[in-house]
């Protein structure tokens, strides 16, 4: 009983803390001066690229969220677990096969239905489905993300997201894919995005089982586009300081970007470690907050 506890606590904290922050996307910039069209653009490229950084951090963060339970042997998924996973008035429904125990590959899917409202009032709708090659504790094991019908409010998601244990014996590193990641705006505006990172456990590595004291530095590169009406950007960007990550703070709470269009460039810094919504923008030597 102790493990379905912890497995329906797991799959709270993935259900409800998923993409709380996602749909920011109606972001705040503070601007001094007026800005020349190609400031404007890597404004928006920073910004759009800092959306789609976070969309699909969280859903690696659900994707080990389940990590230390899917498939070990006393799991116990039988029809208790599934009753305890859609008790206590949550309006989303998980589903995993096979149910058996250590029998791979599993399917684990987050079903939001027609709307499903979380604690961080955000309405989701369609599923987020995952399948596991093994348990992710393994080194080799991988998670792949597919998302049907899948949005947060507004903004519809899809893509692929793919995590694979990279671990040795001394240091636990998980790298992660992003295949055409895309997110599709009110209006029609569309954001596709392509990355590849690394994640490297910096603290927690002696407590396996408590994930709050986890923290990762983050590290690599993305390309993204977006479109919106008849304007199309593109940009690449490459972490030069390592993003950090705890378990609990939703944001990335330190850490440099740097977004580049052809001969241009802005910085992306995320902040000196407190945990907040905000990053800065610095394009030129001016500096224009954005509000995730």
């Amino acid at each position: 009983m102790k493990l379905i506890k912890n497995f329906t606590h797991l799959v709270m904290v993935a259900g409800v803390a998923l993409l709380f922050g996602v749909i920011g996307c109606n972001k705040e910039v503070t601007q001094d001066t007026p800005a020349t069209e190609e400031e404007e653009n890597l404004t928006m490229a920073s910004q759009d690229d800092a959306i789609a950084d976070q969309v699909f951090t969280e859903i690696h963060e659900q994707e080990l969220g389940m990590m230390d339970e899917i498939g070990l042997p006393d799991i116990g998924l039988n029809n208790e677990t599934e009753a305890t996973l859609d008790s206590v008035g949550r309006c989303f429904k998980v589903t995993i096969e096979p149910r058996q125990p250590m029998v791979f590959p599993k399917t684990v899917v987050f079903d939001y239905g027609t709307g499903c409202k979380g604690r961080d009032g955000k309405i989701r709708r369609g599923k987020i489905i995952t399948v596991y090659s093994a348990p992710m504790i393994m080194p080799g094991a991988t998670a792949t993300t597919r998302f049907d019908g899948f949005a947060v409010d507004s903004v519809k998601i899809s893509g692929v997201h793919i995590s694979k244990n990279n671990s040795t014996s001394s240091v636990r590193i998980f790298t992660r894919k992003v295949e055409n990641g895309k997110l599709i705006f009110p209006g029609g505006g569309v954001t596709v995005w392509n990355a590849t990172h690394t994640n490297k456990q910096i603290a927690g590595l002696g407590t396996p089982g408590f994930p709050l004291d986890d923290e990762f530095e983050i590290t690599g590169g993305a390309k993204g586009v977006f479109e919106r009406a008849t304007k199309r950007i593109e940009w690449s960007r490459v972490i030069v300081e390592p993003l950090h990550k705890t378990f609990k703070c939703r944001w990335i709470d330190k850490g440099v970007v740097h977004i580049t269009r052809g001969d241009n460039k802005s910085i992306l810094n995320y902040g000196d470690g407190t945990c907040d919504n905000k990053a800065v923008i610095i394009i030129n030597g001016v500096r224009k907050e954005i509000t995730l």
